[in-house]
Formats: structure tokens, sequence, C-alpha cells
């Protein structure tokens, strides 16, 4: 006599008391030889001999049962996939109300919302923006005293000229304000910082942009000032202008640590 087929399930041992059992086949028989492969059945194997067994824990079904489950055209992955690029709010919403596993959801919500920032901002703006936030336009580990000293001294002609080669370069220069840039280019100041246009003080058109990094208090410079820039080159940068035709000029940098009015 064998085991029953389909009668437990494969976690739960199954075992009849009152019969021999084969320790090699796992068959249950009434006589002394086991019927499948002619073993005499031991002593500790024969029926009132052997020790109880214990009972299993039941483990836990997963959620894949085998069950299918019907979802809706409008639910499934690539109906949800299409929304998300033309509207991604509908596709947002139907993705939150579909039958599909919550895993799946939040990670498919986590990576089409890393999509849709990097399609809004683009790649280049996220990266330098980044990058800015650790990288500190100027040295702010010297006083101020130190870096006054460690600025050679550059007229604005000079500077302008030497500017491909001075990147990083401490210089001291003396210009009058022009205006306040509004239109830098977006990749270059994602960090929105505050740029001044200016020129030499005898209003040669040596133009150079100034950009607010000042260490110690803030100031609102105004169109006119001449000023003392104490700071660090730094690399061309475009400026467009949209007075009257479009203009644009890629115009040398200097990133101002201190500054003197007048």
């Amino acid at each position: 006599m064998g085991r029953m087929l389909g009668a437990f399930d494969d976690d739960v041992e199954l075992d009849r008391p009152d019969l021999n059992k084969c320790p090699d086949c796992n068959c249950f028989f009434a006589g002394d030889n086991c019927p499948i492969c002619g073993k005499v059945c031991p002593e500790h194997m024969r029926a009132g001999n052997r020790a109880p067994v214990k009972p299993q824990k039941k483990k836990k079904r997963s959620s894949g049962s085998g069950r299918v489950t019907f979802v809706e055209w409008y639910h499934s992955w690539w109906f949800i996939v299409i929304m998300m690029f033309f509207f991604p709010i509908v596709g947002i919403v139907l993705l939150i109300t579909s039958p599909h596993d919550r895993s799946k959801k939040i990670l498919f919500v986590t990576i089409a919302a890393i999509y849709l920032v990097i399609s809004t901002i683009g790649i280049g703006t996220i990266i330098s923006g980044v990058v800015g936030l650790f990288d500190n336009p100027v040295d702010t580990s010297l006083s101020k005293e130190d870096y006054v000293a460690a600025c050679e001294e550059m007229s604005a002609e000079s500077f302008y000229r030497a500017a491909d080669s001075s990147k990083d370069k401490f210089v001291c220069i003396k210009l009058r304000v022009v205006e306040r840039v509004d239109y830098i280019d977006d990749y270059y100041n994602s960090s929105r910082d505050v740029y001044y246009l200016c020129e030499a003080p005898d209003g040669s058109s040596y133009k150079i942009i100034v950009r607010d990094c000042l260490i110690d208090s803030k100031i609102n410079l105004i169109d006119g000032d001449v000023i003392t820039v104490y700071g660090e080159a730094d690399e061309r940068i475009y400026v467009y202008e949209t007075d009257g035709d479009y203009t644009e000029w890629f115009g040398p940098c200097v990133n101002m640590a201190y500054v003197l009015v007048g």
C-alpha cells in the first residue's frame, strides 16, 4: 500500500501509525516486506515502534497562488507607460488605482518621477547644480587680509586679453558697473547667482562679467558704481542681450570674493 497522492499538501508529513513504513521508499504497508523494493521492514520502522511525526509549521503562501486576476485594459502596463509620457498625471492616477503589486507601483512611480524631473529641468542643469553645492567659486579658507594680498592687480584690458589662461587666478581689477545681468545662460547659472556687467572705468569696450560670491556682507551694486574687485578668474560665460536685435557674446568672468566701492 503506497502513499496516497494529492491527499496532503507538500509541507505536511504523512504518517500511518497502524502500518509499517519502508525507510527507503517511504511506503506504508501491512506485511513484513516493502511491496516496492522487497526490503524487510526493520523493527524501528514497524507500526507502534516509530517515533511520532512532529507537525511542520505551515509556510506562508505567496500572493501569486496561481489565481488569474483580470486587469482592465486601461490598467495594463503598456497603457500606463504611454499615459506617463503624454499625460503624466493621468498615468499616475491609473497606476495608483490599478491592481498591480504595491512594490512595483512604488518602483514605477519613483522611476517616472526621476524621468519627469530630468526631462523638465535638464540633465546639464542638475549636474551643474549638484556640483555647485560642493564647489565654492571662491576660496573661503583664507582671511580677508590674506585673500586681498594674494590678488594680482590687473587692468580690465589685461584681464580681458588673458582670460583664457587666467582661470582660478587671484586678481584685483578696478571696474565700473554697467548693469545687473539677468540673462546669463541657465546652464552656467543653475545656482541663480547675481551677475554684473562691468567695463573699464574709462569706458573702454572691455566687457567683463562679475559674479557675486561675496564672502562677507552682501551689497547691491548700482549702475555706474566704480568698484575694486578681489576675486578669482573663471571660465568665459554666455551672455544674452535682448534689447533691439537678439545678440549674444562670450564674456570673461571673475568670481568676486571682496569688493570696495568708490
